[in-house]
């Protein structure tokens, strides 16, 4: 080492007059750069544990009896010990164990009801960490995919959340053309069958490399076209799709317990249910505005999903919709640049707040 760089290197201020270097070119000995990296991970982390003790707290001052779809869950587990099925392999054979365990460990079909609500709240935690992990998505991310489906993931769907997230996992994987995508799926599907839902929206985004040119990668030619068929779908079908579905479903002996969420009339869609379409239709609109390189291949995945949402919507009932809506609605939510869409600066207050009273908002619909 020369003595001129010696001198530049352990601070000589003679040294910079000599070689005319101005002062704020050397660094201060603080990491400037290290500290800027670790800033958003101090952010989600501090999301994730709010979401956390939330989940904890609401636990334990709620009465887990009052959530919905408590007492088809004890007559679902009461039917499992008292009525089994000719194979304990029958069909969703992950969520049957699951809720025969808590059985076992209880010795009571409502009290082993009760613990498997409690054991979701844990299942629901770590399963947000994985889909929305730190340094892949933004801390937004994390608390907006909690306000709009976490009262209903963390509290309710007891065989239906591990799917959920098992969904996301298997799009992720999807986007990047791994075959384990379809072994995450088929596992998906053993929690709860509607999971193959969106096995067609994860067969075009992993097919997505073979289709025409304009349709690949979320051109605009593909929303274009997908909004057309959409369209057509609605004017062509939805009138009689009703009650064809509502049939199929009763007429295959393993899915005809499903025919519940198969009931059509115009008389059942409540106005929160029309805002609740309203949003999400909003939602997959600034998805497809403020999009970037990463959230673009998820385009094709999306727009399908949300045909399959309308139309179940339409032509079933929107309880049905909403179920389906967490499929596709977590993958979006951890690929949209939030920064982009305005959660910056004086408006992360405003987000935080809005996510708060959405909380809230669902929360109600799940509790009484």
């Amino acid at each position: 080492m020369s003595r001129e760089i010696a001198d530049l290197t352990f601070g000589n201020n003679d040294a910079l007059l000599d070689h005319d270097v101005e002062p704020k070119m050397i660094r201060p000995p603080t990491n400037l750069a290290s500290f800027k990296r670790k800033a958003p991970n101090f952010a989600y982390w501090l999301a994730y544990t709010i979401i956390a003790a939330t989940v904890l707290v609401v636990n334990l001052t709620t009465d887990a009896l009052r959530y919905a779809d408590m007492d088809t869950y004890i007559y679902y587990l009461n039917s499992l010990v008292y009525f089994p099925p000719d194979s304990l392999m029958y069909f969703e054979v992950f969520s049957n164990i699951y809720l025969l365990a808590s059985y076992w460990f209880m010795q009571s079909d409502v009290y082993g009801v009760v613990l498997a609500h409690y054991v979701l709240g844990f299942i629901f935690v770590l399963g947000l960490r994985f889909v929305i992990p730190p340094g892949k998505a933004s801390w937004a991310a994390l608390l907006f995919t909690f306000a709009l489906v976490g009262p209903l993931l963390a509290f309710v769907t007891i065989r239906a959340t591990p799917a959920y997230f098992l969904v996301a996992v298997a799009t992720q994987l999807a986007m990047n053309r791994r075959w384990t995508s379809w072994v995450i799926l088929s596992a998906a599907a053993m929690f709860h069958i509607s999971a193959l839902l969106a096995a067609i929206p994860m067969a075009i985004l992993y097919f997505d490399h073979v289709l025409p040119e304009p349709l690949r990668d979320g051109g605009s030619r593909k929303i274009s076209v997908s909004i057309i068929l959409a369209i057509a779908v609605f004017g062509a079908v939805i009138p009689t799709l009703s009650v064809n579905i509502t049939d199929l479903i009763q007429s295959i002996p393993v899915i005809s317990k499903y025919s519940a969420y198969a009931i059509s009339g115009s008389s059942e869609t409540k106005i929160e249910h029309l805002i609740f379409f309203g949003f999400v239709a909003s939602l997959t609109v600034l998805f497809m505005i403020a999009q970037t390189t990463q959230s673009k291949k998820l385009t094709s995945y999306v727009i399908a999903s949300f045909v399959i949402y309308a139309v179940i919507f339409f032509s079933t009932s929107p309880v049905a919709a909403y179920r389906q809506a967490p499929f596709w609605l977590i993958s979006l939510i951890a690929v949209l640049p939030w920064a982009r869409v305005g959660v910056k600066g004086p408006t992360v207050y405003v987000f935080v707040m809005i996510c708060a009273g959405m909380f809230a908002f669902q929360f109600q619909g799940v509790y009484s």
